[in-house]
Protein backbone atom coordinates (compact mmCIF):
# COMPACT_ATOMS: atom_id res chain seq x y z
CA UNK A 1 0.00 0.00 0.00
CA UNK A 2 2.47 2.61 0.59
CA UNK A 3 4.19 1.70 -2.63
CA UNK A 4 0.87 2.53 -4.65
CA UNK A 5 0.67 5.71 -2.23
CA UNK A 6 3.68 6.97 -3.28
CA UNK A 7 3.79 6.59 -6.52
CA UNK A 8 0.51 8.29 -6.25
CA UNK A 9 1.98 11.43 -5.17
CA UNK A 10 5.29 11.43 -7.04
CA UNK A 11 2.95 11.03 -10.05
CA UNK A 12 0.68 14.69 -9.21
CA UNK A 13 3.39 16.22 -8.41
CA UNK A 14 5.39 15.76 -11.61
CA UNK A 15 2.33 15.92 -13.38
CA UNK A 16 2.47 19.59 -14.48
CA UNK A 17 6.36 19.51 -15.83
CA UNK A 18 4.75 16.17 -17.92
CA UNK A 19 2.65 18.88 -19.89
CA UNK A 20 4.29 21.53 -20.15
CA UNK A 21 6.79 18.90 -21.78
CA UNK A 22 3.67 17.16 -23.66
CA UNK A 23 2.81 20.97 -24.65
CA UNK A 24 5.99 22.47 -25.52
CA UNK A 25 7.07 18.91 -27.63
CA UNK A 26 3.78 18.94 -29.32
CA UNK A 27 4.47 22.43 -30.68
CA UNK A 28 7.71 21.95 -31.65
CA UNK A 29 6.70 19.23 -33.69
CA UNK A 30 5.58 22.24 -36.51
CA UNK A 31 9.26 23.90 -36.03
CA UNK A 32 9.87 23.42 -39.46
CA UNK A 33 6.78 24.35 -41.26
CA UNK A 34 7.23 28.13 -40.28
CA UNK A 35 3.94 28.22 -38.51
CA UNK A 36 5.11 30.19 -35.95
CA UNK A 37 7.94 33.12 -35.90
CA UNK A 38 11.77 32.30 -34.88
CA UNK A 39 11.33 33.73 -31.56
CA UNK A 40 8.72 31.45 -30.37
CA UNK A 41 10.63 28.79 -31.78
CA UNK A 42 13.51 29.51 -29.66
CA UNK A 43 11.39 30.30 -26.35
CA UNK A 44 9.57 27.36 -27.12
CA UNK A 45 13.00 25.45 -27.21
CA UNK A 46 14.52 26.52 -24.31
CA UNK A 47 10.99 25.64 -22.14
CA UNK A 48 10.92 21.90 -23.52
CA UNK A 49 14.91 21.84 -22.72
CA UNK A 50 13.90 23.14 -19.41
CA UNK A 51 17.17 25.72 -20.20
CA UNK A 52 14.86 28.49 -19.56
CA UNK A 53 13.05 27.17 -16.04
CA UNK A 54 16.02 25.71 -14.39
CA UNK A 55 18.93 23.82 -15.39
CA UNK A 56 18.53 20.56 -13.32
CA UNK A 57 14.59 20.62 -13.68
CA UNK A 58 15.30 18.00 -17.04
CA UNK A 59 17.28 15.77 -14.48
CA UNK A 60 14.28 15.71 -11.92
CA UNK A 61 12.01 15.04 -14.35
CA UNK A 62 13.78 12.35 -15.73
CA UNK A 63 14.17 10.47 -12.54
CA UNK A 64 10.62 10.85 -11.68
CA UNK A 65 9.60 9.41 -14.55
CA UNK A 66 12.41 6.36 -13.89
CA UNK A 67 10.32 5.76 -10.24
CA UNK A 68 6.74 5.80 -11.65
CA UNK A 69 7.37 3.52 -14.77
CA UNK A 70 9.76 0.91 -12.39
CA UNK A 71 6.85 1.84 -9.47
CA UNK A 72 4.00 1.20 -12.08
CA UNK A 73 5.31 -2.19 -13.49
CA UNK A 74 5.77 -3.40 -10.08
CA UNK A 75 2.54 -2.38 -9.21
CA UNK A 76 1.21 -3.88 -12.34
CA UNK A 77 2.50 -7.79 -11.86
CA UNK A 78 1.95 -7.61 -7.83
CA UNK A 79 -1.65 -6.49 -6.87
CA UNK A 80 -1.00 -6.57 -3.42
CA UNK A 81 1.56 -3.40 -3.60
Amino acid sequence: MRLRKLHRIVAIILAPFILLLALTGSSLFFRKSGVYEKEIKEFLISLHTWEIIAPYVGLFLGLGLLFLVISGTILFFNKRA
